[in-house]
């Protein structure tokens, strides 16, 4: 740190004795034979003489010099303050070199003028120095040519303001002098560059942790690696401009901030509060003697050296009596002040003629020295962290220890009180994920029952389809429903109070909802499913079928989840007077280890599972919660690679005068089946609405569906109009959607209760939580109906509040909706551009209210998995999540335009056809490219073996999927090939365009759909 301190110091005591540097005197021109150079000095052979150009001009001919040598007046001493001089020598060539250098070095020098003479030639010139551009880098002299045999006179002028130790005058073989200069010059950037990174490293360092220990360290290896390049002239080489004036201020800033970097180091404050005092009086000192310094180099010279010395001799006294109180980073501290030291007392022993004058770079030796010193603080500061670490570690355990004995002290007065909190706490915090959890389990099969509901009411699905379709959608929907119910009630969750019932329930029923729902997802996934009953079973118990429900789907949807191939089996008992329902599977296995820690709260048996399967971990943990509150448990069996058995047991109590099943033949006589009455739309003629939503799309739907019900509507699109229109007309039922420019839904019914209006008013929100619902209820509104709209629960709120008169047809047509999703296509598209505007803004909280108007409008018009999507994105927004959002949105929005612009693709009415989901229809495309490619594929090869029966087979395969799919692009090439096909023609000239055509819109869609974003999202 402090590496040009020693050196000052010594060379102090130097200019003390005398102000000037001394040199040899002689009366003679000195004459040299370049043979006999080797490793030494000659500046102690040569007389000095005093020069002044305007005086005395440098002759331009050697036969000139003697005279004009004559007339100089002899100098014995170089002043420190400035001074101009110059000396003479003769060199005769007795050696077979031609190429020599002439190398002053020694001392700081603005401009050295380098004068060679020739027997006739005129003198030729070489400009050499700090303030001048050198033959070679970081380093003065000349290269002189003298051939074998001839002599060559040298004038060498030295110039400068400031003169800061002896110069010395070396001359070596041009080659010898050029390797070791290209030694130092790697050396000097070397140790430049590891001064000026730990500086600049540090600087980080401090901005992060904000202690100014490191600060000071930065600025002062900054300080002192800036005067160590003016020295070298590295801001000159790189055309920086001159950089004379920090030679010695840039000491005097490393000494001043060295002085509190040494205080905090070494906590003189707190442990030598008088070393304290002396490293602040000298930080002082830097300070005021810092204009000096700018004001003349020279002068700035003795205060460099008095200050660093000074702050050098304080560190090492402190730094030794810090290593001996048993500060162990003391000991680096001290080896860099010695590393230091070393080298800048050789360059001054060397200066005073102690040690002999090898041609040895005494500001490389600093240099040295000042890297060797960065780099041994930096350690120190290292060891610093590291025992303040361990002492951190140390207080750590004794708290933790002092903690446990607190603990262990009070858990025996307070153990019931631990007890409750403990089940509060996991209560609360099962409550968010495992509501995530379970709706997630849940919200696949509820909108597989809702498309079939659609695709019924559509007039999608054959009649002789529909009573099958309409029995799993009365008892799979209803369960579910139930289920959502139940879970969603946050305050049994948050209480820990989850009520139990004992009601007769068919416990066939109860299975064949389980078979229905868990076997076609098994069978979707390519899974054998089997049902097995271990007659005799009662046909009805006491116990409580939701939480049954609830626990066997659980355990089955886990055993799809973990399985990839085999089998899921279901097998049900009677053992030991208890209900046995085993739920085996072929799937992945468990190890012994991970069987201990299954069923607590958030534990998978794998890390990795999260990451490849997803959950919370919570399921089983709920699921034995349940089970014991119907008397009885969970056990598991399992191995690893070889399968798991789940194995629900619950207390046995059987229905008085219940029968026992023991065929297959019993349990359809036994279990009651269910008429389902088709659902109609009923007469509301003579009724007005005022429907208020900002969405046109929205508004369009809604308005369609009210008109069927010969309801008379008015659409208005924020509270304002409301306002406004219900200044003039009478309504029966207002239908108010909350979030609305200019005035949301919330304010409009405040001013309309506010005024003494009472009219019913709906409350139109994609927020449907529970307690968002009660809110809504306690601001005025008389009731809540949920987006995307049921038209189920829609016909039961209007009904509470207009008279009916009758019933109506209750099919939306075909092309109503067709023209609905088409217009909301194109606005679909716009919300996303202004989603990804707003992004690059980072404006999250119009994102928020986008997201929010997306994912209340997509669901109505066949865009499900869009209003999934930005369900997600709004959350993230309100939370002011930006990681999230940047992460989920990019891809978000790749989906989404991908369900809005498929190529030469009818996406409406590919939705249409798809039972109103363009989730369903995405799958079906990305299923119809796997297929068809290779019926096309077979097709091709049958018309080039000319089996035209075959190859009209093969485009019989995939061209129903073409159609259902919509591909515009490609069914009417189809049609064109098939009726060619069917007339026994497969002329090339022309089947080949439709060919090429269907081949051309595949590419293009397996472009756009490849890779599949389903599967990424």
């Amino acid at each position: 740190m402090n590496f040009f301190r020693f050196f000052y110091a010594c060379l102090l005591i130097i200019l003390a004795s005398s102000s000037h540097i001394s040199f040899a005197a002689n009366d003679t021109i000195a004459k040299f034979n370049l043979s006999e150079f080797e490793q030494h000095d000659i500046s102690q052979q040569l007389t000095f003489r005093k020069f002044a150009q305007t005086q005395f001009p440098i002759p331009q001919l050697r036969a000139d010099l003697p005279n004009w040598l004559n007339q100089l007046a002899p100098h014995h001493q170089a002043n420190t303050f400035g001074d101009a001089f110059l000396t003479v020598f003769e060199l005769y060539n007795d050696s077979n070199q031609s190429e020599w250098f002439v190398y002053p070095y020694g001392s700081v020098i603005a401009n050295i003028e380098i004068h060679s003479f020739d027997v006739i030639r005129h003198a030729t010139t070489v400009l050499s120095g700090h303030d001048v551009s050198n033959q070679q880098d970081f380093h003065y002299g000349a290269k002189l040519d003298i051939k074998p045999g001839q002599s060559k006179t040298i004038v060498m002028v030295f110039q400068s303001d400031y003169f800061f130790a002896p110069t010395k005058i070396l001359l070596q073989p041009y080659n010898t002098l050029v390797k070791q200069f290209n030694v130092e010059k790697v050396l000097i950037l070397l140790c430049l560059g590891i001064c000026l990174a730990l500086g600049i490293f540090n600087l980080f360092v401090f901005w992060v942790v904000r202690q100014f220990l490191y600060l000071n360290y930065a600025l002062a290896t900054l300080a002192f690696t800036v005067g160590w390049a003016s020295v070298f002239g590295v801001p000159e080489l790189i055309a920086l401009g001159s950089s004379t004036a920090f030679l010695m201020p840039s000491y005097i800033l490393g000494a001043f901030f060295s002085c509190y970097f040494f205080m905090q180091f070494l906590k003189t404050e707190s442990q030598a509060p008088r070393t304290a005092l002396a490293l602040k009086v000298t930080a002082f000192v830097s300070l005021l003697s810092l204009p000096l310094a700018f004001y003349s180099q020279s002068i700035g010279l003795y205060l460099a050296s008095m200050l660093t010395s000074i702050v050098l001799f304080i560190g090492l006294y402190a730094g030794l009596n810090a290593w001996r109180q048993g500060f162990t980073p003391a000991r680096y501290f001290t080896f860099a002040l010695l590393a230091v030291l070393l080298p800048n007392v050789v360059g001054n022993l060397m200066n005073l003629g102690i040690l002999p004058g090898y041609n040895i770079n005494i500001y490389l030796l600093g240099l040295v020295g000042n890297s060797l010193d960065s780099l041994l603080l930096a350690f120190a500061l290292a060891a610093q962290v590291r025992l303040v670490n361990l002492k951190n570690i140390e207080l750590t355990n004794s708290l933790e220890y002092t903690v446990k004995q607190r603990t262990d002290e009070l858990m025996q007065t307070n153990l019931q009180l631990e007890q409750t909190n403990g089940e509060l706490l996991e209560a609360n915090l099962a409550k968010g994920r495992f509501l995530a959890s379970m709706s997630h389990e849940i919200r696949t099969p509820l909108t597989s029952i809702i498309g079939y509901a659609d695709g019924i009411l559509m007039g999608d699905i054959d009649k002789s389809e529909q009573e099958r379709v309409t029995t799993i959608i009365a008892e799979n929907g209803s369960h579910l429903l139930a289920v959502i119910d139940d879970i969603l009630d946050i305050s049994k969750i948050e209480a820990n109070k989850l009520e139990f019932e004992a009601i007769p329930t068919p416990l066939f029923a109860v299975l064949a909802q389980i078979e229905s729902v868990v076997g076609k997802r098994a069978r979707d996934k390519g899974l054998a499913f089997h049902l097995d009953y271990q007659y005799p079973l009662p046909a009805q118990i006491y116990t409580d079928p939701t939480r049954l429900r609830q626990i066997l789907f659980n355990l089955t949807n886990n055993a799809i989840k973990f399985t990839e191939q085999g089998f899921i089996g279901l097998s049900v008992s009677i053992e030991d007077e208890q209900l046995s329902i085993k739920v085996k599977d072929s799937g992945e296995g468990i190890s012994r280890a991970q069987l201990k820690t299954l069923f607590e709260p958030f534990t998978q048996a794998d890390s990795s599972i999260n990451r490849r399967k997803g959950g919370t971990g919570l399921g089983l943990s709920i699921s034995q919660r349940l089970a014991r509150g119907l008397g009885g448990y969970i056990q598991v069996e399992s191995r690893p690679r070889k399968g798991s058995s789940f194995i629900l047991r619950t207390k046995l109590d059987v229905v008085e005068n219940s029968p026992w099943i023991n065929s297959v033949t019993e349990i359809c006589q036994s279990t009651p089946t269910q008429t389902i009455k088709p659902v109609s739309l009923p007469d509301f003629s003579g009724n007005r609405v005022l429907l208020a939503d900002d969405h046109p799309n929205n508004r369009e739907l809604i308005a369609i569906l009210l008109k069927r019900m010969n309801i008379a509507v008015t659409e208005v699109e924020n509270g304002q109009q409301v306002l406004d229109t219900l200044f003039y007309q009478q309504f029966d039922l207002i239908l108010l959607d909350i979030h609305m420019p200019k005035m949301d839904g919330t304010e409009a019914l405040k001013h309309l209760r506010t005024a003494g209006n009472h009219m019913p008013v709906i409350a139109l929100t994609a927020n449907n939580m529970k307690h968002e619902v009660q809110h809504y209820l306690r601001l005025g509104f008389s009731d809540h109906l949920a987006k995307p709209i049921s038209r189920h629960h829609f016909v039961v709120k209007l009904s509470k509040y207009l008279r009916k008169h009758g019933v109506l047809e209750s099919h939306l047509q075909p092309n109503d909706m067709l023209a609905l999703i088409k217009d909301y296509q194109k606005e679909l598209l716009v919300q996303l551009q202004k989603t990804e505007d707003a992004w690059q803004q980072k404006d999250l909280t119009l994102i928020s209210e986008i997201a929010h108007r997306i994912r209340g409008s997509a669901s109505s018009f066949g865009f499900d998995l869009v209003s999934d999507k930005f369900a997600v994105i709004e959350q993230s927004a309100l939370q002011d999540d930006e990681m999230a959002i940047a992460y989920t949105l990019p891809k978000v929005l790749q989906l989404s335009r991908l369900c809005a612009t498929l190529p030469q693709v009818d996406i409406p009415q590919g939705i249409i056809n798809h039972h109103n989901s363009v989730e369903q229809f995405l799958y079906a495309l990305y299923e119809l490219l796997n297929v068809a490619d290779q019926s096309f594929q077979d097709m091709l090869e049958a018309l080039a073996d000319n089996t035209i029966y075959n190859a009209l087979v093969y485009l019989n395969e995939f061209q129903p999927r073409i159609k259902k799919c919509a591909l515009i692009g490609t069914v009417e090439a189809c049609e064109q090939l098939e009726v060619l096909l069917s007339q026994g023609d497969c002329n090339p000239y022309l089947s080949a365009p439709h060919i090429q055509q269907i081949k051309m819109h595949f590419a293009q869609l397996k472009h756009v759909l490849i890779p599949n974003i389903l599967v990424e999202l």
